[in-house]
């Protein structure tokens, strides 16, 4: 997906996500309690660079919804701020591993997101339909 539809979709996503961890879904097998929070310490990173100051010190899924209200403030500042940094093909950032470009950081940032908000999605849909947990496929059994 293009970066500028990624961008436009970011609100949604975050809404989409946070709505999905509010429900009913079972969630304890996946990696979302702890992928998320890395996710929004990522993202906040790029945004500190260009003077938005998000802090958290909630720990795990709880952090999402404290991004969530911070983003919802600020949503603004933080939008113009990520389209700059979509347009800007040279910024670089220092990083835990290494040295990468802005842009790229956001634009995987933004990937995650949406890929999150679309597997929690199909999620919901499925414990809606009341699809069952597994399959009790004969050859697999064999």
């Amino acid at each position: 997906m293009e970066a500028a539809a990624l961008f436009l979709r970011f609100r949604d996503n975050l809404n989409s996500i946070a709505n999905a961890l509010n429900s009913k879904l079972e969630i304890r097998t996946m990696p979302y309690n702890v992928s998320i929070p890395l996710e929004i310490d990522l993202l906040a990173d790029v945004l500190r660079l260009h003077g938005l100051d998000f802090q958290s010190g909630t720990p795990g899924l709880a952090r999402l919804f404290d991004f969530q209200q911070w983003y919802l403030q600020h949503q603004q500042q933080a939008d113009e701020v990520m389209q700059r940094v979509l347009e800007d093909k040279k910024a670089y950032m220092k990083t835990a591993t290494g040295t990468v470009l802005q842009k790229e950081m956001l634009y995987r940032r933004l990937e995650f997101f949406k890929e999150t908000a679309h597997t929690l999605e199909v999620m919901m849909i499925q414990q809606n339909l009341h699809s069952p947990k597994h399959f009790n496929y004969p050859y697999l059994n064999a």
